[in-house]
């Protein structure tokens, strides 16, 4: 069988002093997946330093959630009594799989999906991680807009939702300056400026 039959170049065959044909491994032809392996090794990025890497973990880690929903999810279960089935799960589930998670990508410097070649029967889990972080982002994605759009009136001299607006308000609209006691309608039915112009 030649060296062309085998796959390799005719590089790759030298003649030696005593005539024999030898194969230089360097010089064997690498195929098309072995060629995407090494661009991506070759572009592969790193961290400059251990501060950054746990910057990013901690960015991953901490979100809107943690900020905004999260008070407001321990209120309504509990409040102080919340904590402790919550940090329970945390470091005996939430932790562990995070860091998991986090040493698979490492070590496989693939994303949610890819990772799961490892155990294809798993693969469902990957795809299944990529569809809740992207039902996730449009739900965040919302609540950023809206924050967005509040900064950006909260500009005004005076507060847009501070005062019931014609073009927004209903009739029942009361504002934060009215003397609720001198309404002529009943006060279930009022609704602050604030609420109506959300």
């Amino acid at each position: 069988m030649s060296p062309n039959e085998k796959g390799l170049s005719n590089a790759a065959y030298i003649k030696g002093d005593d005539g024999d044909s030898k194969r230089r491994k360097s010089d064997v032809e690498l195929t098309d997946k072995d060629i995407d392996q090494q661009q991506d090794e070759e572009g592969r990025q790193q961290w400059t330093n251990q501060v950054e890497f746990l910057l990013s973990c901690v960015a991953m880690s901490v979100g809107l959630g943690n900020i905004w929903r999260f008070p407001f999810v321990a209120y309504e279960n509990g409040g102080g009594a919340f904590l402790i089935p919550y940090i329970i799960v945390l470091v005996f589930i939430g932790k562990p799989l995070y860091y998991m998670e986090l040493c698979l990508g490492q070590f496989a410097s693939a994303g949610a999906v890819k990772i799961w070649e490892i155990a294809p029967a798993f693969k469902g889990v990957g795809y299944g991680q990529m569809i809740a972080t992207s039902s996730v982002v449009t739900y965040y994605v919302s609540l950023m807009a809206l924050t967005v759009y509040y900064f950006v009136a909260s500009f005004n001299t005076v507060l847009p939702w501070s005062v019931c607006d014609d073009k927004w308000a209903s009739e029942y609209c009361v504002h934060a300056h009215t003397n609720t006691s001198l309404l002529t309608y009943n006060m279930s039915l009022a609704k602050s400026s604030s609420e109506e112009y959300f």
